[in-house]
């Protein structure tokens, strides 16, 4: 192939098709689960999707394009899947169901589909005499390269938006949970870090190949490892996922990012639901519920909970503590926890007891969220704080 890397291209053909064979193995296990679910299938189809396309990598640069030349660019459109498929399985994870009119994010696949059929209805000899023309050669075609570049700020795009809903997402759990560590989405935020990465380096191999001679074939493979990691990453942070919980009890006149801790005063837009009546009287009850029954050292607490004591609706528990503490629920929480952990931390009667066990008997659940919302509200770690005291 006249490149620089020719004595790699077996290495990486077999790197490349063990991947793409793992991929459709796990797409195959996440369809035949017993519990599988919607996220699942978009999930499986995402992962086949990627796996095809690495395949049709290898089946360019191993060889074998010319004996079955009818395979060539079968997976070239399904790389403008990855975006809509992953976007469609975020939003499920985030909003328990697919996004209005999902189907038009699938309007360029078949757009592009449409524009390869002349290609597809060429005879084999034809279709390998293009391969040899367009792709084999280290000359640069701007037709290839601006499909290249614009397929990768396609996937560029959608992951932009998914990590946008994912940062919603934990504003509403900040809001109706006092511990993340069950409901959190982080691995799934790692791998949206990881498609960064991918769509990134896909760009940065296209430019390169103006001062390498690289061609098209060996810069699809190139890309095929990335993609192989995101597959790889994909099976670690989802197979053994457990389902997030449907959150669907804030008030639609209220929006959770309304609420900023620290904020001096509430945005005027939002229409209260609690007179100042109410607002007076159940004050007094959350801060009896808080600071004399120390409800907060519940480990599993959340705003349904409290609601349910206070006598209210979910929706309004949250303008409660918003109006009255001017932070979320989480932050209150973790707040009056760290606290409680304070006092204890100065009280001769705890000295015996490691920092860890007394945060764990104030309701943390791990020492990472622990030390994190201890630096958050005190400046400092809980074994500097200790020795200061």
């Amino acid at each position: 192939m006249g490149s620089y890397f020719s004595e790699w291209f077996p290495f990486l053909s077999v790197l490349n098709f063990t991947a793409a064979i793992q991929g459709l193995f796990l797409a195959y296990l996440l369809i035949n689960r017993k519990s599988h679910t919607p996220e699942h299938l978009l999930l499986a189809g995402l992962v086949t999707a990627m796996s095809v396309a690495i395949l049709g990598a290898v089946l360019g640069l191993s060889g074998y394009y010319n004996q079955f030349p009818h395979l060539i660019r079968v997976g070239d459109p399904l790389v403008l899947l990855f975006g809509p498929l992953l976007f469609g399985y975020i939003h499920i994870l985030t909003q328990s169901k697919l996004p209005v009119h999902y189907w038009v994010h699938f309007v360029p696949f078949l757009v592009y589909i449409g524009n390869l059929i002349p290609f597809y209805a060429l005879s084999g000899t034809e279709k390998i005499a293009f391969t040899n023309t367009y792709f084999q050669t280290e000359t640069i075609n701007l037709t290839a390269l601006s499909i290249q570049i614009t397929r990768r700020i396609h996937l560029l795009i959608y992951v932009l938006i998914c990590l946008i809903l994912l940062k919603k997402f934990d504003l509403t759990l900040k809001a109706n949970f006092s511990n993340l560590e069950k409901v959190s989405l982080d691995k799934s935020r790692l791998i949206l870090r990881l498609f960064v990465f991918l769509s990134i380096a896909g760009v940065f191999l296209v430019l390169l190949s103006f001062f390498i001679p690289l061609n098209f074939i060996v810069l699809n493979n190139l890309s095929s490892l990335f993609i192989g990691l995101v597959i790889y990453s994909l099976a670690w942070a989802n197979w053994n996922h457990q389902p997030i919980p449907e959150i669907d009890i804030l008030n639609p006149k209220m929006n959770v990012s309304d609420f900023k801790s620290g904020d001096s005063a509430l945005k005027s837009r939002i229409r209260y639901t609690l007179s100042e009546e109410q607002f007076v009287s159940l004050s007094l009850k959350v801060d009896k519920l808080l600071n004399d029954d120390q409800l907060y050292l519940d480990q599993n607490l959340n705003l349904v909970q409290l609601s349910e004591k206070l006598g209210i609706q979910p929706y309004q528990t949250s303008e409660l503590i918003n109006r009255k503490y001017k932070e979320s629920f989480f932050d209150l929480i973790n707040r009056l926890r760290v606290d409680e952990i304070k006092k204890r931390l100065t009280d001769p009667v705890y000295s015996p007891y490691s920092i860890l066990g007394i945060a764990l008997d104030c309701g943390f659940t791990s020492k990472s969220s622990f030390n994190a919302a201890f630096k958050k509200f005190t400046g400092t770690t809980p074994s500097e704080f200790r020795v200061i005291k």
